[in-house]
């Protein structure tokens, strides 16, 4: 017997388990809410309440039988209460003591809680048509219906005879509605204790359902902005930079990037593996930065950044998640080589820290390097021996505002012509002062004292406005 009993638990298990079983339950439930609140807002003369009072009194013997099935196959029992407390409330009013109070078969309504477990438990077999962020606002949805017929019920039961304003079902609902939106009872307050008590319910549930509301578009507009670069279509990416590291360098970078292009913009990819959530930008950068969470020093990683089809890579010294300073002049020694080898044509620029480690990039024939430390030094040195040169400094590294380097070719007109004579021309006709020339072997001639310009040779001057030679 005892294994017959066992058998016996475990199938009632498996059909308790089963989905069409969690479905059928809650629309019991439904069906009984709709039946009690019929019931409800009909006179006690009326011959129909006998017919609904026999229909509810069929579906709370329904749930009755459930209940004990699920008592008696329950291991543990103080869960069973746990769970289902408010279940055996609800089917109280079958017992004689109650079946007369009017008010007391409003614990009928009870049953509607539990249609948040059903759903929970249901709702993994429909994730693929619930979209992401909608079980949310389903919640609050059920929240606000839940409320709206508790408190028509409630309300009706309690100020129908009492009330001139609650008569009818349409008067309680209505007072419900506005006063769940509201956060104060509309029009008036109610006049009995028990409605006075129904609407403090409603408007509590006001300040809840509005802060889970406001908590889940927030949450909805991170989860967008977190998604956005996951679907982000890596190969539409075209003569784009790519950022390998992330810190507040590049902040400015990206500023001073789109700041140089301001009409059109520029198309960056930064690749970094950050731990917190990825830096949000001024509303009219986000359209041209994606972020790409992974390590730049793997292949892959910069193939899906389109390192292939870029124009311009800057490395970054990484020194996040407690690298040292070796580790990161290693860690950017290795993207760039790897850069190079991958698209020769892409401008590579890196960062360094100690000036040991340049001529592997040198030898790798990478295009730029900075040496942080030593730039700041040299910034530093200048600011100390030279009083107020910084704010020159300040103006001419930033696209924001004022005069700024710009890098031109040589206009066809000034082949032949000397460093001096074009000088005086740029200063006169641009207000440009000249200051460089970068010549067809790959070498800078700062300020030189003679110069003829020759095919392939470009300037670098200074100027408020981008020039044409």
């Amino acid at each position: 017997m005892t294994g017959f009993f066992q058998g016996l638990r475990q199938s009632l298990r498996r059909f308790f388990q089963l989905q069409t079983v969690e479905i059928t339950i809650a629309l019991l439930i439904v069906v009984s809410v709709v039946v009690a609140i019929f019931e409800l807002s009909l006179p006690d003369a009326s011959p129909l309440v006998r017919v609904f009072d026999q229909v509810n009194t069929f579906l709370t013997w329904v749930f009755i039988v459930e209940l004990t099935l699920r008592f008696i196959i329950a291991p543990n029992k103080s869960r069973f209460f746990r769970e289902y407390w408010l279940d055996i409330l609800s089917v109280m009013p079958l017992m004689r003591v109650f079946r007369f109070t009017r008010v007391a078969r409003l614990l009928r309504l009870l049953r509607l809680l539990r249609l948040f477990g059903l759903f929970k438990r249901n709702v993994c077999a429909f994730d693929h048509i619930i979209q992401r962020g909608a079980l949310e606002y389903m919640i609050i949805c059920g929240l606000i219906v839940l409320t709206v017929t508790f408190g028509t019920v409630a309300l009706l039961a309690f100020e129908e005879k009492l009330n001139p304003q609650i008569g009818s079902v349409g008067e309680a609902f209505w007072f419900s509605f506005y006063s769940l939106f509201s956060g104060e009872p509309v029009p008036g307050p109610p006049s009995t204790l028990g409605g006075k008590l129904v609407i403090t319910f409603i408007m509590l549930m006001n300040a809840t359902i509005f802060a889970m509301f406001t908590g889940t578009v927030s949450a909805f507009m991170v989860d967008q902005l977190r998604m956005e670069n996951r679907m982000t279509e890596w190969e539409d990416f075209q003569n784009h930079i790519i950022i390998c590291g992330w810190n507040r360098k590049a902040e400015i970078i990206v500023q001073e990037c789109q700041a140089a292009h301001p009409k059109e913009g520029v198309a960056m990819v930064i690749v970094a593996q950050l731990d917190e959530e990825q830096p949000v930008f001024d509303t009219n950068y986000r359209g041209q930065v994606r972020f790409l969470n992974d390590d730049f020093t793997k292949v892959p990683v910069l193939r899906q950044a389109g390192i292939d089809r870029a124009s311009t890579c800057i490395i970054l010294a990484d020194q996040s998640h407690g690298r040292s300073e070796q580790d990161a002049d290693a860690r950017t020694i290795l993207a760039a080589l790897t850069t190079e080898k991958l698209n020769p044509e892409v401008y590579t620029c890196a960062e360094l820290i100690h000036q040991e480690y340049g001529y592997h990039l040198d030898m790798g024939h990478v295009n730029n390097y900075v040496v942080s430390e030593e730039q700041n030094g040299f910034l530093l040195a200048q600011a100390a021996l030279n009083p107020g040169l910084m704010v020159v400094f300040k103006e001419l590294f930033t696209y924001k505002q004022g005069n700024k380097f710009y890098h031109l070719p040589i206009g066809k007109d000034w082949l032949g012509q000397s460093f001096f004579d074009l000088f005086v021309e740029l200063k006169r006709s641009h207000n440009a002062i000249l200051i460089a020339v970068y010549n067809h072997m790959g070498e800078f001639r700062i300020n030189p004292d003679e110069y003829i310009f020759n095919s392939g040779d470009q300037i670098i001057v200074i100027t408020e406005h981008e020039l044409q030679i």
